[in-house]
């Protein structure tokens, strides 16, 4: 620019010598005529800004702005590069964002959910600083009518607050709290189940003793209706019949044998089946009994409730069976003896669908397990309340107590 004013001011103030003197200095010359070219070649290839409104004009960009735009799509890339680092390390960088020109880049509450066959799924969030990724296996089978999908998971997870994050559907309060109140409410309108419980041996009882039965609950009528089978060693010691209806239970037992031979370690069986009924009231004790009938109503649901009776536990694993969430259950309880168990729990209602009370040398010394459990409208209710009536009528059964209602007084 100096070199190009010095001509001008040069050419304008010069007299006539002068001029001759500089046109005829053919390196003066052949200065001016390269300086006129460059400018003529520099106004055809630079870049400019086009802005139209009330004046248009043509401005230059500058290599400072050059370089922050480039800087910002040089950090544009790099984002989404390290978001792909993650998703493959399931880790954040331990560095600070870089500050380019000042231009800032800010991600915040952005999840990404990545599912493939077979594989598991993985989580990566900017903003509160967490991730979370996961590992699954599953293993699915049919068989009959049942189809069960078994998922083990393996999740590891970290965050900025250190809180660490429920790694299943349910968490352990939330089932806890469902199983706990199932003496007083119920999370479901009908539940059918058969069933078995099994005591291996205690100190009165050397050989097994093992409980075979079904249940049905209907909270849209208010009904049940329950039976059961119990064997001592393999043989039928008694034989039982429950059923509820108009806030009454009625019950009866078949006693084929009734006190223990302590002797030879076994029941001594009657000459006749001895035979009793019994009908109670099954309400009037809380006001939830006038709207509920609850899991256990009858004397064999309570196998369904007992086994979250304590703190100590936690959920090991889930799996989905025609659709529910079976949650997996390992704890350790104390009391007369301490023991150690697993169970299965409906994470929906909190029954237990099945349980294991180890002894202290690990050997099983309860098991109970329900089979072929249906829910709501796929509950199937095996007998009537009135059935089980007629058949306690017809069968031959006496009255517990004398005080005791008549069952002709039942309007089932």
């Amino acid at each position: 620019m100096n070199n190009k004013k010095k001509i001008i001011d040069t050419l304008r103030s010069a007299d006539k010598a002068s001029v001759e003197k500089l046109m005829a200095e053919e390196a003066k010359k052949n200065e001016i005529f390269a300086k006129a070219q460059r400018r003529a070649n520099i106004e055809q290839t630079e870049y400019a800004d086009s802005v139209s409104g009330v004046e248009k004009y043509e401005r230059r960009i500058s290599m400072t702005k050059i370089a922050s735009i480039a800087a910002a799509a040089v950090l544009v890339v790099g984002s989404i590069g390290g978001g792909a680092y993650l998703f493959r390390n399931n880790s954040e960088p331990g560095i600070p964002e870089p500050v380019l020109n000042e231009v800032t880049t800010d991600v915040t509450n952005t999840s990404t959910t990545v599912i493939g066959t077979g594989t598991g799924t993985g989580t990566a969030k900017t903003g509160k600083t967490t991730a979370t990724s996961s590992v699954t296996t599953t293993n699915t089978a049919v068989t009959g009518d049942t189809k069960v999908t078994e998922k083990t998971t393996e999740n590891t997870a970290s965050n900025s607050e250190n809180q660490p994050e429920n790694k299943f559907s349910v968490t352990k309060e939330e089932l806890k709290e469902r199983a706990d109140v199932l003496t007083e409410k119920v999370f479901f309108d009908k539940f059918s189940a058969e069933y078995s419980y099994t005591i291996m041996h205690n100190e009165y009882r050397p050989k097994p003793e093992t409980k075979v039965g079904k249940i049905y609950l209907d909270n849209t009528t208010l009904t049940a209706s329950g039976e059961q089978n119990v064997y001592y060693d393999d043989k039928l010691i008694r034989s039982e019949l429950y059923a509820i209806k108009d806030k009454n239970e009625l019950y009866a037992i078949e006693y084929l044998a009734r006190d223990m031979d302590w002797v030879n370690t076994g029941y001594i069986f009657l000459d006749a089946p001895d035979k009793k009924y019994g009908i109670s009231s099954v309400y009037g004790f809380g006001s939830w009994y006038d709207t509920k009938v609850t899991i256990n109503t009858i004397p064999c649901g309570k196998n369904l409730t007992d086994i979250l009776n304590s703190d100590d536990w936690e959920i090991t694993g889930e799996r989905t069976e025609n659709g529910r969430t079976i949650v997996s259950i390992s704890g350790h309880g104390e009391g007369y003896v301490n023991y150690d168990y697993t169970a299965e729990i409906d994470a929906a209602t909190g029954i237990t669908l099945s349980y294991e009370i180890l002894e202290e040398d690990g050997t099983p010394g309860t098991i109970f397990k329900a089979t072929n459990y249906k829910f709501d409208d796929e509950a199937e209710e095996f007998k009537t309340p009135s059935d089980i009536m007629k058949e306690i009528k017809n069968g031959g059964y006496n009255k517990q107590n004398d005080d005791d209602m008549n069952i002709e007084e039942l309007n089932w």
